[in-house]
């Protein structure tokens, strides 16, 4: 009887220790959308916070990627993925730009993809964050080492296409064709993360 009231008491202990550790900086596994849910009601399920409502503080954003995808090693082409992906995420809200908007889902799956298809099964996915205080939204996939210089080649095509995409999309005025080009720099100058 002793023993048996012994292991439920560890058990509940355990059980315990799991609920009030913190979550880590690094995490392993997979979630379907990698947003949690806001109370603001946000459809997004972004913080209201992070909403993007103009072009050029959505360039100032993807200028910002660097910040939080430099030293990711492996994790870069999916790092970029997700930031963008997030980034567009954050921008849903914002008035016109659908075909902005568009490139850049496309850009961020294309890049997902390209990460999953050459991706490293015995390094673990990871959340990683960086000192301006930005977070990966989603546990991030590794490629293998020996298709990683192939990978960031196609990655960086898959940037120049979308750049190449803005700057057709900006035709429409003299003002938005002056803030795509913004857009398709601020994008562009990723890939010096993608050359080293």
């Amino acid at each position: 009887m002793r023993k048996l009231l012994r292991f439920a008491l560890s058990c509940i202990g355990v059980v315990f220790l799991a609920l009030t550790h913190p979550v880590t900086a690094q995490e392993t596994g997979d979630s379907q959308s990698g947003y949690s849910g806001d109370p603001s009601g946000s459809p997004t399920g972004r913080s209201p916070s992070t909403q993007v409502a103009s072009v050029p503080q959505l360039a100032t954003r993807l200028s910002q990627m660097k910040n939080l995808c430099t030293a990711t090693g492996g994790y870069v082409v999916d790092c970029l993925a997700e930031r963008i992906e997030t980034l567009g995420l954050d921008a849903a809200n914002m008035n016109g730009h659908t075909e902005l908007k568009q490139i850049l889902r496309e850009t961020a799956e294309e890049l997902r993809l390209l990460a999953r298809a050459n991706s490293d099964k015995t390094a673990a996915r990871a959340r990683i964050s960086s000192n301006d205080g930005q977070r990966s939204a989603r546990p991030l996939v590794a490629v293998t080492p020996e298709r990683r210089a192939s990978a960031q080649r196609q990655a960086i095509a898959i940037l120049q296409e979308a750049e190449t995409k803005l700057l057709r999309s900006s035709t429409q005025s003299a003002a938005r064709a002056s803030q795509y080009q913004q857009v398709a720099a601020a994008l562009g100058s990723n890939k010096v993360l993608l050359r080293s």
